[in-house]
């Protein structure tokens, strides 16, 4: 029975997916035998010559700056693929004109961090694609809020789409891609330019939108989050961690406008000096916020507020005690971790009270140079937590 082929001196079976770590990827980890340094443009070619059944494709750091022949119709041969992986690689808009002239069932093209393409070879990729459900175009620095509403209008049946590390990009692109894209549910863009430019005339608001990954923009500010907050009434997850724009009062908008949010990371928010609640949210789950300067009134409230909290990072948090994070304990019964490292204020002989008060709880990160005895993490343990050092 016919399982593989030869290629490079290695045996390659046939398979509906195939990795090719290429040119000292760090995706995945180098083992002994690789033959990774080996593979070159037309072992690629063959790979994908010789697996007609072939429905994914991730090519990690590879280099084809140019097309050479051998590479000419190879991708008419993969009648069936539909994931197409090219991160950190050297591109070409020829090989892009390539792929999108070979008319595949694609629905998801991962193009992060990619270089030598430019806006002509991946406009004419995705007017081929409209179908598309998945982009990543990270790293494309040069996409301007010109360059993605030329774009958006193939945009049409996008889930997914990450721009992170487009510097060029302003709250424009944000709520274009809002207003433009109805089935868009997940949007990356961080690192980018957001907090600067005006806002759409048009402002759309989109339910579908359930995840906003917009970390690292020293310009997001709470004006932003007001109008995210109204444009995205189902938001569940908001990520603006290292955003030193914002402040509780942006924060507290969305919190009260979202009530699905289940995940809210606002770690290293240098902005938010506290958080005190005074209404409901029935559905937050994990919230990280390391680095703030939340105090014991501010967590209590976090914990009479937030019945279902299960995930809570407070590392750094210098101004909390054992009296707020007692609060915590008492009020969120489907607590299972808690990272307390270089929380100083809060003693370590509250830990066993801790465990023994909450059944549920299954990992507690201790303050800084605090270490359980193995007799006491032994204890800890039999009760269904691991107590780890801080």
């Amino acid at each position: 029975m016919d399982v593989g082929f030869p290629l490079m001196g290695h045996w390659i079976p046939r398979a509906f997916r195939v990795w090719l770590p290429i040119m000292g990827s760090s995706v995945w980890p180098r083992r002994s035998g690789d033959c990774a340094r080996l593979i070159f443009p037309n072992g690629i070619a063959l790979a994908i010559r010789k697996t007609g059944n072939l429905k994914s494709i991730f090519m990690n750091g590879i280099g084809i700056p140019s097309i050479d022949v051998c590479f000419l119709g190879s991708f008419s041969y993969a009648r069936s693929l539909c994931e197409l992986d090219l991160s950190n690689s050297f591109i070409s808009d020829e090989l892009l004109c390539l792929v999108a002239e070979a008319n595949l069932p694609l629905n998801k093209l991962v193009l992060s961090r990619c270089f030598c393409f430019t806006f002509d070879g991946i406009y004419f990729l995705l007017s081929k694609y409209q179908s598309l459900a998945y982009l990543d175009l990270e790293g494309a620095n040069f996409l301007n809020d010109e360059s993605i509403i030329e774009l958006a209008k193939f945009f049409g049946n996008l889930t997914f789409i990450n721009l992170s590390l487009c510097s060029k990009l302003t709250n424009s692109t944000l709520f274009n891609l809002m207003g433009n894209c109805p089935l868009l549910t997940i949007i990356n863009m961080e690192r980018t330019n957001l907090g600067v430019e005006a806002f759409p005339a048009e402002i759309v608001v989109n339910p579908r939108v359930k995840s906003l990954h917009l970390g690292w923009n020293n310009n997001l500010n709470d004006e932003c989050m007001k109008m995210a907050s109204y444009v995205c009434p189902n938001l569940e997850v908001l990520d603006v961690t290292y955003c030193s724009g914002i402040t509780e009062e942006g924060i507290l908008e969305v919190l009260k406008s979202c009530v699905q949010i289940r995940c809210l990371e606002i770690s290293r928010c240098q902005g938010v000096n506290n958080l005190e609640l005074d209404f409901e949210l029935p559905k937050l789950e994990v919230l990280q916020a390391e680095g703030l300067a939340i105090n014991d009134e501010g967590l209590a409230s976090i914990g009479k507020r937030c019945g279902r909290l299960s995930r809570l990072n407070l590392e750094g948090c210098l101004n909390v005690t054992a009296r707020g994070v007692e609060g915590v304990i008492v009020n969120c019964k489907a607590l299972k971790e808690m990272n307390l490292r270089w929380c100083n204020n809060v003693s370590v002989d509250i830990v066993a009270w801790m465990v023994l008060s909450r059944p549920s709880l299954r990992k507690i990160t201790l303050p800084c140079g605090s270490v359980p005895t193995a007799n006491q993490r032994n204890f800890f343990l039999r009760h269904g937590c691991l107590v780890c050092q801080g």
